[in-house]
């Protein structure tokens, strides 16, 4: 099972503490033992750093720290680069549903996880994925359940 993981699974996963950190854990953890095929956009990645060192938590996550949390998710995710094919059609689709702003930036995950022909495109804010998807693109889904689940 093809798996692309969005932002918000990748900082629960990182995140100890955090809300949603088992449930996302579970599915980081399932990748690294290739029991599913896992993988993120460069766009997830850079995301993932930003929110990591935003955050506001006692001690906060220096750069530095956020820096290696990014490089240990590329041993174990297959990383995306993302086309120019991949923007103009993340552009495309938000302008032709009427979406703006920020709803680029779930398109372009969501694009890159139909064009790497992910089976799932995981996260935690699937309303704002379910507004983007196609049909016969990924299934949506928040981690609520281990990864077996979807055998």
């Amino acid at each position: 099972m093809k798996v692309a993981f969005d932002t918000s699974v990748l900082v629960a996963a990182s995140i100890v503490g955090h809300p949603h950190e088992a449930r996302a854990l579970a599915w980081v953890q399932a990748a690294r033992r290739g029991e599913i095929e896992g993988a993120v956009s460069t766009h997830a990645l850079a995301e993932t750093w930003a929110t990591l060192t935003a955050l506001p938590v006692e001690p906060r996550v220096a750069p530095t720290a956020a820096a290696r949390v990014v490089e240990r998710l590329e041993e174990h995710l297959e990383v995306l680069e993302i086309s120019t094919a991949v923007y103009r059609e993340a552009i495309r689709r938000c302008a032709d549903r009427g979406h703006r702003s920020g709803a680029l930036y779930d398109a372009l995950h969501l694009v890159t996880a139909e064009h790497w022909r992910a089976d799932v495109m995981l996260t935690f804010n699937t309303a704002h994925f379910t507004r983007l998807a196609r049909e016969e693109g990924p299934r949506v889904l928040a981690p609520p359940d281990p990864p077996s689940v979807l055998r």
